[in-house]
């Protein structure tokens, strides 16, 4: 059998026919649709042709390759059809759910995250004066500041503990 029409890319005439033989049960779901060298004698095409074709109905889903073993019909136009659908309303819901939360009021997220910004830089301030007042006790004792950190800015120390 020839690809014939003209204008039309022989690949999606091939791509017709076997989807044709899927819809029709001629080629049932679990059955190869045919090696390359096959379809190439088929539809005297090149292996270009055929692969550009069993791409094609991969996309749909009609079909899955195995490698080192075929090309398998995978669904029947129909049922491939459904799972279209399905992931259609899938992407639907999702675009849905992105504008909900595009739609929420970021004004109430951004004046948390000012608070707890304030929050966090009084907390800094306040370990800074204890931490300044732990390095005057022990210099007061005659120890060097323990832990390896180095002393507040303005205490006129700068110890750091030895390895």
């Amino acid at each position: 059998m020839a690809v014939v029409v003209p204008g039309k890319p022989a690949y999606q005439q091939i791509a017709e026919s076997l989807r044709g033989d899927i819809a029709s049960g001629r080629l049932p779901v679990g059955q190869a649709v045919g090696s390359t060298a096959q379809l190439m004698d088929r539809f005297r095409v090149s292996s270009t042709v055929v692969r550009k074709a069993v791409e094609q109905l991969r996309t749909e889903g009609l079909v899955v390759g195995h490698p080192g073993k075929g090309v398998f019909v995978r669904a029947t136009p129909e049922e491939s059809a459904a799972e279209a659908a399905t992931i259609a309303d899938l992407a639907a819901k999702l675009d849905d759910l992105r504008a909900q939360l595009e739609a929420i009021p970021s004004k109430a997220s951004n004046d948390k995250l000012t608070s707890m910004g304030k929050e966090i830089a009084e907390l800094r301030r306040q370990v800074a004066t204890l931490q300044t007042h732990l390095v005057e006790l022990y210099s007061r004792v005659g120890q060097p500041y323990p832990h390896g950190l180095t002393a507040p800015e303005g205490t006129g120390e700068r110890r750091i503990r030895r390895a």
